[in-house]
């Protein structure tokens, strides 16, 4: 996290360091990125940058900490009260915001992109928590659903936890694959509802003798 010497400059400094920073770690992997190249669009000398962050694993897990932030402030009506919501549905709600998340903020997306598939130090330092906590969440709505009488008891709930965690990811970069300039609301929207409509309806017909 940053040192005081970064929390006393002004906000424009900071931001364009910041902003700088993501420019950086949303084109390249955190091995691959290089702080030169920070420094020069931050138009600040290399030198301090250390003073500001410890090392570059300080700066990338500060950049991911305010993207994650912003993040919750587009859930924050639904996390807080998400009891009566039947999981499907919340989780529906939750990805609806995530993809307008995800639309209006590319470079976190494509930063999130990078760190997902390096498996790296900033892998193991930053997402992998990050996954067990959304995967705890999901894991305790599912179990509060199956007493509910929502979701079939037999479900395995750790596999079905994963099973939600990378449909989400997998859409949003099959998306990010495409290589359009913009993410595509309506076509990211309409493969996921495909996708919950398997999952709600599944994949046989009503006749089991056919």
């Amino acid at each position: 996290m940053p040192k005081d010497t970064f929390l006393k400059l002004t906000q424009e400094k900071q931001d364009r360091i910041f902003n700088a920073a993501l420019n950086e770690f949303s084109i390249s992997s955190f091995k691959e990125s290089k702080i030169s190249n920070i420094v020069k669009e931050a138009k600040i000398p290399r030198g301090s940058m250390y003073q500001y962050f410890e090392n570059k694993l300080d700066l990338y897990k500060y950049v991911f900490a305010k993207l994650g932030d912003k993040k919750l402030g587009y859930m924050e009506d639904i996390i807080h009260n998400p009891e009566d919501v039947p999981f499907l549905d919340l989780f529906r709600r939750l990805y609806e915001i995530g993809i307008k998340y995800a639309i209006e903020n590319p470079k976190a997306v494509k930063m999130a992109m990078h760190l997902y598939n390096s498996k790296d130090i900033a892998f193991d330092e930053i997402l992998e928590d990050g996954l067990k906590q959304a995967k705890a969440f999901y894991v305790g709505y599912i179990e509060s659903d199956k007493l509910l009488g929502r979701i079939n008891p037999e479900i395995d709930t750790d596999i079905f936890a994963d099973l939600m965690m990378n449909m989400i990811n997998n859409i949003s970069f099959d998306e990010l694959k495409r290589g359009k300039e913009n993410l595509d609301y309506n076509n990211m929207i309409d493969k996921f509802n495909k996708k919950i409509y398997i999952l709600e309806k599944g994949i046989l017909t009503g006749d089991k003798n056919v």
